[in-house]
């Protein structure tokens, strides 16, 4: 999903396959966060360009994004782990927004801190690059898997809804979940033996010990062998190609599927609406993430080819800025994906932090073995269905099998159940063709609170 991109190849390419040295975290002092200051009063030097636009692009608007990124991930995790969200999808979308987190965590010590602070770069960064970095990858990894994990779930779920059942699970999706996060750590172990921290004790002119502290490749980081095999080949398969091709073609088929039911739509209940609201939705989620990826897959091509001259072309050290603002950018736009396209998700944020200013009643609908439709009267309320004295929650679907006469008699006085003057109402509207537009349309299908986990 990212490259080494997550590593400072705007400053010092961190999986550079050359000459071991050390890397004095000076020279991140000099050219990061001094860059900012007006270069030249004629025209930047091509150096200069690249720090500026690095400068603004993954530390000041940078910062930004992290931080907004973090705050929707969270709000994300909250959502998708309320009980009534229980489902394999949101398994994995919230576990895709824990390691979304993390990688917005490594950009922010990795790439946006050192360019804000010179402090920072001399005393913290260099046990960043040793000992954080490894980690960074591993949440990188981690974020492309999962992501190609639930496409191919929701690949089985609308293509092959026959094995759905048995393979689309909860308990399959946090097995699925621990194997990705594991295979991609031990994928990205060695990583861990790439840099070790080098001490360098110098006497200044007034007599004092000045401790600097850097850090440098280990012979298994500047092995060449190790770069070109590790790095430019499987990281490249690994990251790129596999994960890219997988959601391209898993894509095209959901695509289909998704405009073949639309245009059956007159003849789809609301179950199956609210299946492909989802299938849209994780749709869009793959289509941004394949474009965000794009500027890091060409900048690594092209750096595998020839990185001497990727390393001396502004262009390209631009690209590798945008690249990495791109990985950034990408985990944090989730949460505007789930809001703009996924329904129930909207309605469960607006309860679980707008209740305050919403009336008990706007979340209540009448249910029938789980699944919701509209259920509107003219008081803009919901109605619900009493069951003794006490309110039952469900969806009522009526279909040639459902009609209003069955529903009218299932929850008959007889049957110690009792149906309102209201909800008849509605019902008998419903049959008489008054809703049927609006029902068939998925307008603003709410489920009821004790329900809606069987819906999204």
């Amino acid at each position: 999903m990212f490259h080494p991109i997550l590593t400072m190849s705007s400053y010092i390419n961190l999986s550079e396959n050359h000459q071991n040295r050390s890397l004095d975290v000076e020279w991140f002092k000099d050219n990061l966060t001094h860059a900012v200051p007006t270069p030249n009063a004629s025209k930047p030097s091509a150096n200069e360009a690249e720090i500026l636009v690095e400068y603004y692009l993954n530390g000041v608007l940078g910062i930004t994004v992290i931080f907004l990124g973090l705050f929707g991930n969270l709000l994300t995790i909250v959502v998708l782990t309320r009980r009534t969200m229980k489902s394999s999808t949101n398994c994995f979308l919230t576990a895709l927004a824990l390691w979304d987190m993390m990688v917005l965590l490594s950009t922010l010590f990795l790439i946006t801190l050192p360019q804000l602070s010179a402090k920072y770069s001399k005393m913290v960064f260099p046990y960043i690059v040793a000992y954080f970095y490894p980690l960074a990858l591993v949440s990188q990894t981690t974020t492309v898997w999962i992501t190609v994990s639930f496409t191919v779930e929701r690949y089985i779920a609308v293509c092959h809804p026959l094995r759905a059942a048995s393979m689309c699970t909860i308990a399959r999706a946090r097995i699925v979940i621990f194997m990705v996060s594991l295979v991609s750590f031990i994928y990205n172990l060695c990583r861990w033996f790439e840099y070790r921290i080098v001490t360098t004790e110098k006497v200044t002119d007034g007599n004092q010990k000045e401790i600097t502290l850097s850090f440098e490749q280990t012979k298994l980081g500047s092995n060449k062998i190790y770069n070109e095999i590790y790095f430019l080949w499987m990281y490249l398969f690994i990251m790129f190609v596999i994960p890219l091709t997988t959601l391209a073609v898993l894509n095209t088929f959901l695509i289909r599927a998704v405009k073949r039911s639309q245009k059956q739509q007159r003849d789809m209940n609301v179950r199956q609406s609210r299946e492909n609201n989802v299938t849209i939705m994780l749709i869009s989620l793959v289509i941004v993430f394949m474009i965000c990826q794009v500027p890091a897959l060409i900048y690594n091509v092209a750096y595998s080819i020839n990185y001497e001259i990727i390393k001396s072309t502004l262009h390209w050290q631009v690209l590798s800025s945008l690249r990495n603002f791109m990985v950034t950018f990408n985990s944090t736009v989730n949460f505007i994906l789930y809001c703009a396209f996924g329904q129930k998700f909207r309605q469960v944020f607006v309860r679980t932090f707008c209740k305050c200013f919403l009336n008990q009643n706007d979340f209540k609908s009448i249910t029938y073995h789980g699944t919701a439709i509209q259920a509107e009267t003219s008081r803009k309320k919901y109605i619900t269905m009493l069951k003794g004295n006490r309110p039952q929650h469900c969806a009522i679907e009526l279909s040639s099998n459902i009609t209003c006469n069955t529903v009218m008699t299932k929850y008959s006085p007889s049957n110690h159940c009792h149906l309102s003057a209201e909800t008849k109402h509605l019902l008998s509207n419903y049959q008489n063709g008054r809703y049927r537009q609006r029902l068939q349309g998925k307008n603003n299908c709410f489920s009821n609170m004790n329900e809606e986990n069987k819906i999204f």
